[in-house]
């Protein structure tokens, strides 16, 4: 066995030099690490283009581009799209739709051809489903209503991927329009038959097979996954059909199996090295000097297709009796373009459906919307409330009519004859629980919410629910707030919470109020703005399995009790 030549050490540290300070940079300033490896590569393209083995930097690529592919259909959870129904199902493949056609349009506009038009109208409808997911994940809102519905929303995308692939996978093939049409056919046919199989075999057969090879060793098990991912992707390039489907697919047969959670904690190491190396591989694809030569047009386009996404799903969202705050929340989550991008256009460029220019002016589009996404979204509640100001300053008639029309039950509510009672701002599972317990108890109380739908069912079941956005000052003075003695915020993100704080005591100095954290940080910012009570889920569901384990483990009652006490000190909650 020959030692490995120092070149080729010293080649594998330079280039995974700058994607690791890439990824270190993002993660300071909040970015996803995704963004600082596409930078990296951008950076190696500068410096060392000459010198890197791009072909073994290819192969490399695309075994990363598999993993990640597969580990989408290993992760694609189908109970959150039952939980919001039509309005994932509907709302994403109207979305689609409608933002397929209009960023066709927006490319003919801008001088590309009715091809690369429709691979952009493709690839630009998609969302990120790595950046928006973690950031969802970071922020506490997997279980919130827009973090459900957002989540709901890209996995329903990572579905819609499996036609687009077929779709583009015939553009390589077709010499005419009709050809093109006579190929998406037989490609949609021939995928529909493979996966109807896939299905029937997979659904009773896998489950079966994977337990019982479980059940005999684990390194036996890992090396089993790794044949069976490639035992599908050889079954489904019989039939021609794209390895990145078949990666898919099997995820999604993986995921429903008992051991996919151990399938993914083994596969997840190698696919996070080798996503890197694809990543790394998008960024020395680019041309920055053709992004910077064409800043202005690719700038004009970014913010179009921004706008044009983000305008759809507010639409769509707004029909369905969504809150406008909701609406808009979702939109600045989804306005971006996905990962999924990148496949589609280096497949397209593969198969020379798009020009290199074409291909270099999409690159950059897609990286900036990508570059803006965790800045939006970290701003939304700013920019809603800075848009809702501005309109209610110079457009009065369209401030009724979202005052009045889209955000509160018509008819208006008048004033309610209540005292003393307790306001609920936000009735999710917190909120609904309080609302229980003060039900039982025989406590009058209020609740607000700006979900129609969870409004609509509470009422149905007796609750005085009123709806409207907890944080518009106007929604708190109908729940008599000034007359109220209690007022619990139940709502998710922090800057309503600051909000509902700020107007419940503008309205009544002497209201007591309980206000809900996730962050430790942020627990201060709200004591000192004035919640007589702040809540920490996490910590209070700590401190209760704390409680259960020195029970069991044969300590007193008051020992256990000092020594919660010891760790709220420890905590800043006493």
């Amino acid at each position: 066995m020959s030692e490995i030549p120092f070149n080729l050490l010293l080649g594998a540290l330079v280039f995974l030099l700058f994607p690791l300070a890439g990824g270190l940079l993002a993660s300071k300033y909040k970015i996803s690490p995704v963004i600082g490896y596409i930078l990296g590569g951008i950076l190696l393209h500068l410096f060392f283009s000459k010198s890197l083995p791009k072909e073994f930097i290819n192969n490399f690529s695309i075994a990363g581009l598999v993993l990640l592919v597969f580990t989408l259909g290993l992760e694609t959870n189908f109970t959150i799209i039952k939980r919001f129904g039509r309005f994932v199902l509907w709302g994403g493949f109207i979305q689609l739709m409608i933002s397929a056609i209009l960023i066709y349009l927006l490319s003919l506009l801008f001088g590309f051809n009715s091809l690369e038009a429709i691979i952009f109208g493709f690839a630009f409808a998609l969302s990120s489903t790595a950046v928006v997911a973690k950031i969802i994940q970071e922020r506490g809102e997997e279980s919130s209503l827009l973090g459900g519905l957002a989540i709901g929303i890209l996995i329903f995308q990572d579905l819609a991927f499996i036609p687009v692939i077929i779709i583009l996978s015939s553009f390589g093939q077709a010499g005419s329009f009709v050809n093109l049409l006579q190929n998406v056919l037989v490609n949609s046919l021939k995928a529909v038959l493979v996966l109807t199989l896939v299905y029937y075999v997979g659904h009773k057969l896998v489950p079966w097979l994977f337990n019982r090879i479980a059940k005999t060793s684990r390194e036996v098990f890992n090396l089993f996954v790794i044949v069976f991912i490639l035992l599908t992707l050889s079954f489904f390039s019989l039939f021609d059909i794209s390895i990145l489907l078949a990666a898919f697919i099997a995820g999604i047969l993986l995921g429903q199996t008992f051991e996919h959670h151990h399938i993914f904690s083994q596969i997840r190491p190698f696919r996070d090295l080798l996503a890197v190396v694809f990543f790394v591989y998008l960024g020395l694809t680019i041309d920055p000097g053709f992004v910077i030569g064409h800043i202005i047009p690719i700038l004009g386009f970014v913010l179009a297709v921004i706008l044009l996404k983000a305008t759809v799903l507010l639409a769509i969202y707004l029909f369905f009796r969504f809150h406008t705050r909701i609406a808009f929340a979702l939109a600045a989550y989804l306005f971006q373009i996905g990962e999924y991008a990148f496949i589609i256009l280096l497949q397209a460029e593969r198969n020379r459906s798009v020009r290199s220019d074409s291909f270099h002016f999409a690159l950059g589009v897609v990286l900036l919307t990508l570059l803006a996404t965790p800045f939006v979204i970290r701003s939304n509640d700013k920019i809603y409330a800075q848009i809702r100001k501005f309109i209610k300053k110079r457009l009065s008639f369209l401030e009724n009519f979202i005052a009045y029309n889209l955000d509160r039950e018509t008819p208006n509510i008048d004033v309610l004859a209540l005292k003393n009672h307790v306001v609920i701002c936000g009735y999710g599972r917190i909120g609904s629980y309080i609302g229980r317990a003060l039900t039982l108890a025989n406590i009058p109380f209020i609740a607000l919410d700006y979900n129609l739908h969870v409004v609509e069912k509470a009422k149905k079941e007796g609750v005085n629910i009123i709806y409207g956005d907890p944080t518009e000052i106007d929604v708190l003075d109908y729940a008599e707030c000034d007359r109220a003695s209690i007022l619990v915020s139940a709502v998710p993100n922090i800057y309503s919470q600051e909000t509902i704080i700020f107007n419940g005591k503008k309205l009544n100095s002497k209201l007591v109020i309980l206000s809900r954290v996730h962050r430790d940080e942020d627990r201060h910012r709200i004591k000192d703005l004035g919640a007589e009570v702040v809540v920490q889920p996490e910590f209070e569901a700590s401190l209760s399995i704390i409680r259960r384990v020195l029970l069991w483990k044969g300590l007193d009652r008051e020992e256990i009790a000092r020594k919660i006490k010891r760790l709220k000190i420890e905590h800043g909650m006493i």
